[in-house]
């Protein structure tokens, strides 16, 4: 039929005993960046100059006149010096005699000096779920359209910034091991002093992927995150999809999935089978070689359902599949033509027909029409949109090497409905033919 160019492996989710997979979504965690103003308490190579005036000053030359005629500097010079050892408290001065301080024998001992200064920490984050402190790569300023995201659990409040000293201490020795310490090449250690308070706070997301099952006893929802042993975020995300906007939006409401909600979705025993053995196929074969690909090719074109957003990879290989007509029905256009999508689609318009009936109720139909069409240029001509109101399922004909059909079944949660998407693809020839006549007749 043709060359499967997609990881397969990739999109088999994982498997939960008792539990029925439904479908993945990004879900955004919050963090909270800010920035500290601090004291830093930093240990310095002794000058060179302080460590002879030490030594000296130790050997019993303890005055001004006296360190001049063995250095042959200045005594005004010395002067300003001895003035500032002073203020470091590193020497004490009475009657013209120098003496040592307490931590100038230290710093002798060491040869060096502690000094506190003022320093910035920016760029600091904190998960609002853990409260634990991290570096992030990258952020997101707001979660995707219809994605969940998790309400801060956590305020980085001044106490809790008191009661979490010992780990910005720590998080800041780390941040020095990573890119201080090792640029320098040396072993000094500084360490936060005083935390003086908040400069700056800002919310921003990091991008997870959760699982959601429903239990095959009770129907109950699951709910489980990519790493995240712990299931920290998936039972917030449990507990706060009921009572918070951020952890519904990607529930829809009753009247936007109205037309689903009297249609009776049923599983074709024969094809979930099927999907079953391509998936066991596919896990027994870890490594690809000839016989495995025949094997894997055996169930993967036969009649099936797909693997969760297989179609969209399916899409995405117009230009390998080369179908000589296209049709794509649906009420959720948005969603099925992505940028990578109509890119695909824009490789093959010089040999393929595309026809595409829209529902004129979908959100923002016109737009994505304008979109489209901007991207074939000169084509444009061998492009039909035809209209259609109250489209209850995507039908995608790839003509004539298969027809992949999507159901959606509502699954009641609080008020609203989360859709489960049931795709399957079909390869008999007279199936595909005839269900691209009856969409292309039927809007005629």
């Amino acid at each position: 039929m043709w060359n499967i160019a997609y990881d397969l492996n990739r999109l088999i989710p994982p498997i939960k005993s008792g539990y029925n997979f439904i479908k993945s979504i990004k879900l955004y965690i919050p963090y909270k960046e800010i920035g500290l103003k601090t004291l830093v308490r930093k240990e310095q190579p002794l000058p060179f100059f302080y460590e002879i005036i030490l030594k000296l000053v130790d050997c019993k030359y303890n005055e001004i006149h006296n360190i001049s005629e063995l250095t042959g500097v200045e005594e005004e010079i010395l002067n300003d010096v001895v003035g500032e050892m002073s203020g470091s408290d590193l020497l004490y001065i009475k009657s013209n005699i120098i003496t040592l301080t307490p931590k100038g024998k230290e710093s002798l001992n060491k040869l060096k000096r502690t000094v506190i200064e003022k320093e910035e920490l920016n760029r600091i984050y904190i998960n609002a779920i853990t409260g634990e402190i991290k570096d992030l790569d990258r952020t997101y300023k707001k979660p995707d359209y219809m994605c969940p995201c998790l309400d801060e659990k956590i305020k980085i409040t001044d106490e809790f910034i008191t009661n979490h000293f010992s780990d910005f201490d720590e998080y800041y020795q780390k941040r020095q091991e990573d890119y201080e310490v090792k640029e320098q090449h040396n072993s000094i250690r500084n360490e936060i002093y005083q935390i003086i308070g908040k400069e700056y706070e800002k919310l921003c997301y990091i991008e997870e992927r959760a699982f959601i099952y429903k239990n095959i006893r009770d129907n109950d929802l699951l709910f489980e995150c990519e790493n995240d042993p712990e299931n920290i975020y998936g039972n917030t995300l449990a507990r706060q999809i009921y009572d918070c906007t951020g952890a519904r939006s990607f529930l829809v409401p009753p009247f936007n999935c109205g037309k689903y909600l009297d249609i009776q979705v049923s599983i074709d025993g024969e094809k979930k089978e099927n999907t079953e053995k391509l998936v066991q196929v596919l896990s027994n074969n870890t490594t690809l070689d000839n016989k495995s690909k025949e094997e894997i090719e055996e169930y993967y074109f036969t009649d099936r359902y797909l693997l969760e957003n297989e179609y969209f990879d399916i899409l995405t290989s117009l230009k390998n599949i080369k179908p000589s007509e296209v049709v794509i029905s649906s009420g959720e256009l948005s969603k099925m033509l992505n940028d990578e999508v109509i890119s695909a689609l824009q490789s093959i318009i010089n040999k393929t027909r595309i026809y595409i009936i829209y529902d004129k109720n979908e959100y923002k139909i016109s737009q994505l029409k304008s979109k489209l069409m901007n991207y074939m240029k000169k084509n444009r001509n061998r492009i039909q949109w035809i209209e259609q109101e109250n489209i209850t399922q995507t039908d995608i004909v790839l003509y004539p090497q298969c027809l992949i059909n999507i159901k959606y079944n509502p699954i009641p949660v609080g008020k609203d409905y989360l859709i489960e998407e049931v795709p399957e693809i079909i390869f008999d020839r007279e199936k595909i033919k005839i269900q691209k006549d009856s969409l292309l007749t039927k809007n005629k």
